[in-house]
């Protein structure tokens, strides 16, 4: 006896069998059971999502002795005839190869007689978008006005290839692709049938690598099966359908992250040591980075791309490490050599260089980080990281001293505070103020400069009243003034006190790092009064 493959094994029968296509099921079940049945369908969709399934169960539906119907029976003549595709008066046409206009036209000639034993004559068209401008020509009249004994169905991958005039004369039905979650509940189904077991996290790489597709799914599944085994580990289905094993995966990508040039190169040599696909490697990499971003975006409890939860909270875990900005910024340059990559006639040398240049690559830091850093006084350390009382969480500031100078270690607790709370270049300027304690009244004291007593306004005092007030409660009130300048100086024109600020900005350590980071220019410079 031959074997018959899982997918044709499993092929659905009935529409309530058809997975994940609810939205066309329910819609051709009421046309049938309304009597509103089109002449003429477009199932369109990616491969092996049910289009040409469903195609012979809506012929069922039209042919079945109890019909037309949305429940077929199975069991009478037309019903088994068209499920061994023995059916003369239901045809599968494969466009790709009967593409031509003579074939269109001996298909209209057959169209015109009666069926022979059904009901209905129905012809399902697969793939044709392939028909040739001259094929679709001549099919147009007899799609628009068919006898009334014939139906259409046309199935197609790519729908934008299909002429306007020929879509508009049917009725479409847009097959979508399955989510991974959906697919490895389907496998799971399937296996039971069979009487076999896998692991969960086998099934869910399976209907990850599907790509949407129950016939793919179903095609790999088929092949871990046809080792005989009754049950198999998550490795060894790894190793049998030739996979990326995930572990190496991460593993490479925490290296990159660290900068660990070595234990690169080392990954790389083992998966072309084990026989590994450079491009399938390469793209499983581009893959977990983008899932690491989005993990670290995403709210909690939300379902990304297929993954069950324990994966979701190790890639949490493992991106809570890394700034957005650093896995974006590896991202981008891991789709910007792709293509380089892809043309290469030694695939493992330039992802070897490729690798050892995101090695280079310093800890990216947002805009606001840097402004933060700067006014918290962090920003002077050499290599770009985190100091260790950052590292460990906002250490606990000491209290201003009751008639006497706070110190730096109150400024810039204020400096930190206003950072966390949106307004970095206040902070800044706060980092280099001074904090003095008279009588319980909290002097906030910020430089001699035009651009400092700027951000001396009511609303900034109210501000740094309430941030005070969270760092030490026994603070009664706040005070905002900038320091006296050392002279008077005489007033100069408007223009002269608009290049002295300008000056003054462009000489900010924040503007300084952030030309350094960003590797920009100067152009203009536009501060706006008042702005925090």
């Amino acid at each position: 006896m031959s074997y018959l493959v899982l997918a044709r094994k499993h092929r659905p029968q009935r529409f309530e069998e058809v997975v994940g296509q609810e939205h066309v099921t329910k819609t051709l079940a009421g046309a049938l059971a309304s009597g509103r049945v089109a002449h003429a369908f477009c199932f369109t969709g990616p491969r092996g999502v049910g289009k040409t399934s469903v195609a012979r169960i809506l012929a069922k539906a039209l042919n079945c002795q109890d019909g037309p119907t949305p429940t077929p029976c199975g069991q009478c003549p037309a019903c088994r005839e068209i499920e061994a595709g023995q059916a003369v008066d239901v045809q599968e046409i494969d466009a790709a190869s009967n593409s031509r206009v003579e074939d269109v036209r001996e298909l209209r000639e057959v169209i015109r007689y009666r069926p022979q034993a059904a009901r209905y004559r129905v012809t399902i068209l697969d793939e044709v978008h392939m028909l040739s401008k001259a094929a679709f020509n001549a099919l147009l009249k007899t799609l628009e006005e068919p006898p009334e004994h014939a139906v259409f169905i046309l199935a197609t991958t790519d729908v934008h290839k299909v002429p306007l005039t020929i879509l508009s004369r049917c009725q479409r039905y847009d097959f979508r692709r399955l989510p991974p979650r959906l697919l490895a509940e389907h496998l799971a189904r399937v296996l039971e049938a069979e009487g076999t077991n896998l692991p969960a996290e086998s099934l869910a790489l399976m209907a990850r690598e599907a790509d949407g597709s129950v016939r793919d799914a179903l095609s790999l599944l088929d092949q871990v099966l046809s080792l005989g085994r009754e049950s198999l580990s998550h490795q060894e289905v790894v190793e049998l359908l030739g996979l990326v094993d995930r572990e190496l995966v991460r593993t490479t990508a925490r290296a990159v992250l660290e900068g660990d040039a070595a234990r690169v190169l080392e990954l790389v040599e083992q998966v072309y040591a084990a026989g590994g696909e450079m491009q399938t490697f390469y793209a499983a990499l581009q893959e977990h980075f983008r899932n690491l971003a989005a993990a670290l975006a995403a709210p909690e409890g939300a379902a990304l791309f297929g993954l069950e939860a324990e994966e979701l909270a190790e890639l949490r875990r493992e991106a809570a490490h890394f700034s957005p900005e650093s896995l974006h910024e590896v991202f981008d340059h891991l789709a910007r050599s792709e293509e380089l990559f892809r043309r290469a006639a030694q695939p493992r040398l330039v992802m070897e260089m490729t690798l050892l240049k995101l090695t280079q690559i310093k800890p990216v830091l947002s805009l606001e980080d840097i402004l933060a850093r700067l006014g918290s006084g962090d920003g002077g350390e050499e290599d770009g990281g985190e100091s260790e009382e950052s590292s460990q969480g906002p250490a606990p500031r000491p209290a201003p001293q009751q008639d006497s100078a706070a110190g730096p270690a109150a400024a810039r607790g204020l400096a930190e505070m206003a950072g966390r709370e949106g307004y970095p270049r206040l902070a800044s300027y706060l980092g280099q103020g001074e904090v003095l304690w008279e009588e319980g009244l909290l002097v906030v004291r910020l430089p001699a400069t035009p651009l400092a007593r700027e951000l001396v306004t009511e609303e900034n005092q109210r501000r740094l009243e309430d941030m005070a007030r969270q760092l030490w409660p026994e603070v009664e009130g706040l005070r905002l003034e900038a320091a006296p300048a050392p002279e008077e100086e005489p007033a100069k024109p408007p223009a002269d006190r608009e290049a002295q600020r300008a000056a003054e900005l462009a000489d900010h350590p924040a503007v300084r790092e952030a030309v350094e980071v960003f590797e920009a220019q100067v152009v203009a410079l536009n501060p706006t009064p008042g702005q925090s």
